[in-house]
């Protein structure tokens, strides 16, 4: 397949195995790793992504929502897929007919769950969300959580596969990470005492497996760490290290010299101080460069960065390349490396006000994916082309 457009996302696999590689080796081998693949992988493509990791020998993945656990099953009949969110009652069925694991935070939800699937002679695996701090969803510290919870142990047609809940500040917090591990520790205890087996207990998300081996349990939750990036906290594990996985490319389309005095883009929020050699490329806040950055991020041109000017647009971005020699068609690093210089995506996310997790959910799928193993193209996927 050739590329459709003049702008595009490399995805290294091999940074992707390698990364995994750095998480097992910081992990008890008899741990579980649950992979993260919500937001079509971070954005990376969640079947390329799937495909890869299986090949580590990762065999349980976790999403966000039915329909991305639905993606994953069509292409994947063989591994265990957890929706960490909701699971509305009109999507139950599907969930059951799918072996899909469902998060369950409620009786009512677990009662419906039970009906369905007797209807179908069939059981619903399920996970318990616990909420130790976060507020977000899964049974509080309470005596009728654990009342319901030993209910649902009971019924016939529903199976409690596992319990999880998730650090609000794993990065951030050390006294608030260390009190919501003992909320969850309480919940589970306290569910055990009345003769309930939780099955996978799992709490670590990236940043806890990096620095909290105490909170690994019987599973882990690997998400942003997998595809290269700790946020810039630094692991607690000597030797550990990952690579981000994702380089933002494209090539020059125009190029023209404007005048001191001449604005640029939309808003005329830039105004040249000199003469100055402009590129333009094919890149825009449609694909996951947001409006906010303008005219605060670099980009890196013949190895050297060179300052975005102007409003970014929906397709199109502006650059000073004055003095840098370039011509139309020449590769432009958004992220990634050129020669001796990088962009990062925290050095992104930063100047965006956000971190490398979100930012990383921006890029849109207009972008197509070059899958890259060995230095060399694998394959193309473009979404436009289906």
């Amino acid at each position: 397949m050739k590329l459709t457009r003049s702008a595009w996302m490399e995805v290294n696999l091999d940074k992707l195995e390698n990364n995994m590689s750095q998480i097992k080796n910081i992990v008890d081998d008899n741990i579980k790793i649950i992979s993260v693949v919500k937001s079509n992988a971070y954005s990376f493509g969640v079947t390329k992504i799937v495909e890869t990791l299986r090949k580590t020998g990762v065999n349980y993945f976790a999403v966000a929502t039915n329909s991305e656990a639905l993606k994953i099953r069509k292409n994947f009949n063989d591994v265990d897929i957890l929706v960490l969110g909701h699971t509305p009652d009109f999507l139950m069925e599907d969930a059951i007919d799918n072996n899909i694991v469902m998060a369950v935070y409620d009786l009512e939800s677990a009662l419906k769950l039970n009906e369905m699937a007797n209807s179908k002679n069939k059981v619903a695996r399920i996970h318990l969300a616990i909420d130790s701090g976060m507020n977000r969803i899964g049974f509080k510290l309470k005596e009728k959580s654990y009342s319901d919870v030993e209910k649902i142990s009971k019924l016939e047609n529903v199976k409690i596969e596992g319990a999880f809940s998730h650090f609000a500040a794993a990065d951030t917090d050390i006294e608030y990470t260390k009190n919501q591990f003992a909320n969850y520790k309480t919940f589970v205890e306290e569910v055990e005492k009345r003769g309930v087996d939780v099955g996978l207990k799992h709490i670590n998300n990236s940043q806890g497996i990096i620095n909290y081996k105490e909170s690994s349990l019987d599973a882990v939750r690997p998400g942003i760490v997998q595809y290269g990036s700790t946020e810039g906290v630094e692991s607690k594990y000597e030797g550990f290290s990952v690579d981000y996985i994702g380089e933002i490319k494209a090539r020059i389309t125009n190029l023209k010299v404007i005048e001191k005095g001449e604005k640029v883009s939309y808003g005329l929020t830039y105004e040249a101080d000199k003469t100055t050699e402009v590129a333009t490329i094919p890149l825009g806040y449609s694909d996951g460069l947001l409006r906010q950055l303008s005219n605060k991020i670099d980009v890196l041109v013949n190895g050297n960065r060179c300052p975005q000017i102007g409003r970014i647009c929906m397709d199109q971005m502006m650059i000073d390349v004055t003095g840098m020699n370039c011509k139309i068609g020449d590769e432009v690093v958004v992220l990634g490396k050129q020669g001796n210089e990088e962009i990062t995506i925290l050095e992104i996310a930063e100047k965006a006000g956000e971190i490398a997790t979100s930012y990383s959910c921006h890029f849109s799928m207009r972008l197509p994916r070059v899958y890259i193993r060995d230095g060399k193209v694998e394959s193309i996927y473009d979404i436009n082309l289906e």
